[in-house]
């Protein structure tokens, strides 16, 4: 019988942690030196600068490295590059590491960073993380270990998120193109990519002379694994080591398993209904989405689908502690009233009918969060089909901004400033953004250059002053994220929601 049909029927009788009520099978010794990762879906391309999802990143993350990294409090310390400084107002130069090789054997150099950031800023290739270079002008490479980052204009924000973009190896790609970069990756990362069955494992070893030190774990195996219950059966079977996304049911009894336990974080990742503006619709007038943002009660969805694990999202789309965030900007409550008066504003005096796209499997409890939106907006008239889609074509339809009148999307935002949320997100031609206009593209532009701390926070309150008057979102919430560990397995996890095989270890 095959695992995944044999966990879901494990499913439906495990209570805290046992099989039928016995003991739990133990792990196949032939597992035992394997750490095993399911998260809800499958990695939609192994080419680290065309995407930007989190669950890919977390099997790409593996195998390249970026210029600098994150610690797992956020703090920046070296990666690819062993120091870095601001030597001019539009000036970035960042000192390469000697000696680090591609798992091909090329040696890394300046080079693989200019020809990756001119990559990801071509527009014919289309990169979902071009915002996160578009500041650059210009890459210098003064020599085969030192790098700099000339920007259009002077800014306070380090540009080219040198901890987010993940360099490859130009030689290698430019030999084979960009068609070839998905599931052939190479880099200079800790591990290496031994297999790949769509949509059922990734298997990934261990480099040995790793520049960063060798891996403890010399295996790991990426299983997705779309339906929540049989991720929880999967980890108390001991078939699978950490789940992401724990359903919230079910936090109390691995948190009280005999081989598992509970990994909890506050998420830098909100969670949102985006109005696809660009497209002809009801959501393309304000006073319609402003209606629907008070039709929907966020703290009651919270209590009941989530058990509390979120925290409503107060003031538009920039959580608390987020540079940017301002608590005297307006926010929406629940009045049901207040929405039907909106509507007929809006020009809808009866029920309508339309759809509401949603992920399954990809954020913790997304069919039933939009479920339950979309049974709070039939209490004011708005008749909301919940359409899914596998994850990949999903990803496609936001790419293609084909997702209409509505669709609820995960944002997870590690800069912990403004700007990777609202240029992304609210500006008018990227290539998730399906809103903007002319003039707050203009203010986001113009805050992304300002160097001055406070100007820039007076800018940024306007912005979101506008975002929040015209609802461009039906904002949710953000998330606690909630892990299920295997007890054998040293995991922390971490704010920005990425998983580091290299930091683990297992546990004695």
């Amino acid at each position: 019988m095959p695992r995944r049909v044999l966990a879901s029927l494990l499913a439906a009788v495990f209570i805290g942690g046992t099989a039928f009520g016995g003991a739990l099978p133990a792990r196949a010794q032939s597992d035992s030196d394997t750490l095993t990762i399911s998260q809800g879906v499958d990695a939609d391309t192994l080419d680290p600068i065309s995407t930007a999802v989190t669950t890919t990143d977390n099997l790409i993350f593996q195998i390249f490295d970026a210029l600098l990294a994150h610690d797992p409090h956020g703090k920046l310390v070296p990666g690819l590059a062993t120091s870095w400084k601001q030597t001019a107002p539009d000036k970035w130069e960042f000192k390469l590491r000697h000696g680090v090789t591609f798992s091909n054997g090329d040696p890394f150099t300046s080079a693989d960073v200019k020809f990756t950031v001119e990559k990801t800023l071509d527009p014919a290739f289309k990169s979902q993380k071009r915002n996160r270079v578009s500041m650059i002008s210009e890459v210098l490479t003064p020599d085969p270990y030192t790098v700099v980052y000339v920007t259009k204009k002077p800014s306070a924000i380090m540009p080219g998120r040198p901890y987010d973009l993940r360099i490859v190896d130009a030689k290698y790609w430019q030999a084979h193109g960009d068609t070839y970069m998905s599931d052939h990756p190479i880099g200079t990362g800790p591990y290496v990519l031994k297999e790949w069955r769509k949509d059922d494992r990734i298997v990934l070893t261990a480099r040995k002379g790793y520049w960063g030190g060798d891996a403890a774990i010399k295996t790991v195996v990426f299983r997705p694994i779309p339906e929540a219950a049989s991720r929880v059966a999967a980890l108390q079977t001991g078939e699978t080591d950490i789940i992401t996304n724990v359903p919230t049911q079910n936090a109390d009894q691995i948190a009280n398993g005999r081989l598992t336990k509970l990994g909890t974080v506050r998420s830098d990742r909100v969670l949102f209904i985006a109005f696809n503006t660009q497209k002809p619709g009801p959501q393309t007038n304000v006073s319609f989405r402003q209606a629907l943002n008070y039709a929907v009660n966020v703290p009651a969805i919270i209590k009941t689908v989530l058990k509390g694990h979120g925290y409503p999202l107060q003031s538009g789309p920039i959580p608390p502690g987020f540079v940017g965030y301002d608590a005297k900007l307006p926010s929406y409550s629940y009045d049901p009233a207040k929405a039907k008066t909106l509507l007929k504003k809006a020009g809808i005096d009866g029920p309508l009918n339309l759809e509401l796209w949603s992920p399954s499997g990809r954020y913790n409890m997304d069919k039933e969060v939009a479920e339950a939106v979309a049974g709070q907006l039939a209490g004011v008239g708005i008749n909301a089909t919940v359409k899914t889609q596998e994850w990949t074509n999903y990803v496609g339809g936001i790419s293609h901004k084909a997702l209409v009148p509505m669709y609820e999307l995960g944002w997870g935002n590690d800069t912990f400033d403004a700007d990777d949320t609202l240029t992304a997100l609210f500006t008018t031609d990227y290539p998730i953004s399906t809103w903007g206009t002319p003039e707050t593209d203009k203010m986001i532009e113009a805050a992304r250059l300002e160097t001055d701390p406070a100007k820039r926070e007076a800018m940024y309150a306007k912005i979101l002053g506008a975002v929040h008057e015209q609802a461009p979102w039906l904002f949710l919430f953000e998330y606690q994220d909630l892990y299920g560990i295997n007890k054998r397995v040293d995991f922390q996890p971490r704010t920005d929601e990425l998983i580091i095989c290299h930091d683990m270890k297992w546990a004695k």
